[in-house]
């Protein structure tokens, strides 16, 4: 078995790049940093080192072995931090992973209402795409995940899921802004700001625009919501996004509008495979739906 001191030893001669400064690191002396290297070279079987005159260097075996050392020192640093933490009455009780168009918008609300309702709530919250959501959550990184519909549903559990309908987005001024509703005759020829076509939404309006006599012209594609809501108040052309940026683009300076389609915006509400909602979960998931429902109505 590697020892901890042979692996601390080892990773602060790569840290440092001398045996000397490892030794200072850990209060030893350079002959003892020196023996604790040759003791973990003999149990792992890897050669790690080479000498060039007084200098040590890396072997390409050694840099590979360093990122799986400082990942299990990561791992130490983040048991110590959780011991700190849960003995000063500060643990993190909720772990929330969400795709941006929640994570920017409608979750920080939901999450703010609930901290109101309990103020001993704490959370940490991580914004990613949906495929990242559901690794976190499937490898119970995190307790919730809020993203697309997914395929991957041998990994998780669906809490719920949901539709809401797009809404229309143009830059304050915009002559469309003077029609109460818009259809996709009103896009015909109009200058678009379009999700790529590796998202959902983006493949989505593709094809409907396909089967348009004169499809709006897309000039520009971004990934994010938030992003295309930018480039719209820049006057880049109008947009279909989730209601929630709309609602920020509106407080931004924008203006939106509903959207009549039969498209809507879909979501999943997701947890780790055979877990149960903690009450934390389940009432985040009550505040987020109680948004959502403003934006169905």
């Amino acid at each position: 078995m590697l020892s901890q001191r042979s692996l601390e030893a080892f990773r602060e001669v790569m840290r440092t790049g001398t045996v000397s400064g490892a030794a200072e690191e850990l209060l030893i002396s350079q002959p003892a940093v020196s023996r604790l290297i040759r003791e973990l070279e003999e149990r792992s079987g890897l050669h790690l080192f080479t000498r060039h005159g007084g200098r040590v260097v890396a072997t390409p075996e050694a840099h590979e072995f360093w990122l799986e050392v400082e990942r299990s020192f990561t791992g130490l640093k983040q048991i110590e931090r959780a011991a700190d933490q849960i003995k000063r009455g500060q643990r993190t009780t909720l772990s929330i992973a969400a795709a941006p168009a929640f994570a920017h918008t409608a979750l920080p609300q939901a999450v703010a209402q609930l901290h109101a309702e309990r103020p001993e709530f704490r959370a940490e919250f991580f914004a990613m795409t949906t495929l990242p959501v559901v690794r976190q959550v499937a490898l119970r990184q995190c307790q919730i995940g809020f993203g697309i519909p997914t395929q991957h549903k041998f990994e998780i559990d669906v809490v719920r899921t949901g539709a809401l309908p797009y809404r229309f987005i143009a830059p304050a001024g915009h002559p469309l802004g003077e029609k109460e509703i818009i259809s996709f005759n009103d896009l015909s020829g109009v200058d678009f700001v379009s999700f790529v076509d590796s998202t959902m939404t983006g493949r989505l309006f593709d094809r409907r625009f396909a089967k348009m006599r004169r499809p709006p012209l897309v000039k520009i594609r971004a990934y994010l919501s938030i992003v295309i809501s930018a480039l719209v108040l820049r006057g880049l052309g109008v947009a279909l996004i989730d209601p929630f940026t709309a609602e920020d683009h509106v407080r931004l300076g924008g203006i939106s509008r509903p959207f009549e389609a039969e498209e809507r915006f879909e979501y999943s509400i997701i947890k780790p495979l055979g877990e149960r909602l903690g009450a934390e979960c389940v009432a985040l998931v009550e505040h987020f739906e109680a948004l959502a429902d403003a934006h169905r109505a």
